[in-house]
């Protein structure tokens, strides 16, 4: 038997990831005469649990989990009343309000709900959450447009033809990893 096979295994590791203020993912479309700017906020907390891991292990792990949460964002239906927002891990996404911010921006928000399992350097890392979400949607339109409002009625359309948008996540914060 090995010194090794002796010692006990690290514990369990938990952590917490507060969410940053600004967006967690994010793109920008030209459609022709407009262009469309699209960001999804966060809001709240993460748990973070690691599996057995040195700590330095278990760090980079954690950090490499939160890093997913935002990776593979898509946005369907975004000139309805309820665009779809869906994420690659699985995030539950209910929209609670849908509202016009003049001058030229849409906001639809509501929950989320966090609840998976990212394998990295071979440690089973569960990341779960009960967030809030906003999904702002900006369009610079013309300067020839004089009602902002009618403006978004009248190019709905086009909106709802740039079809499914993968978002692009940002960077997660090392330093909003606590635990």
């Amino acid at each position: 038997m090995t010194m090794a096979a002796l010692l006990p295994e690290p514990p369990p590791a938990a952590y917490r990831y507060t969410l940053p203020a600004g967006p967690v993912a994010g793109t920008a479309v030209d459609i022709g005469h407009v262009t469309v700017t699209i960001g999804l906020l966060l809001t709240g907390e993460l748990e973070v649990l690691v599996a057995s891991a040195p700590a330095e292990v278990s760090r980079a792990a954690a950090l490499a989990a939160v890093g997913a949460v935002a990776r593979g964002v898509m946005i369907r239906d975004l000139g309805s009343a309820t665009p779809s927002v869906s994420a690659a891990a699985g995030h539950l996404f209910t929209q609670r309000h849908h509202d016009f911010r003049a001058p030229n921006t849409v906001t639809s928000t509501g929950d989320c709900a966090v609840d998976f399992t990212h394998r990295a350097d071979a440690v089973a890392v569960t990341v779960s959450g009960e967030l809030t979400y906003s999904l702002e949607v900006t369009a610079e339109r013309p300067p020839s447009a004089r009602a902002p409002q009618g403006w978004f009625r009248r190019h709905e359309k086009e909106l709802a033809s740039i079809g499914l948008l993968l978002l692009v996540a940002v960077p997660v914060v090392p330093a909003h990893l606590t635990g």
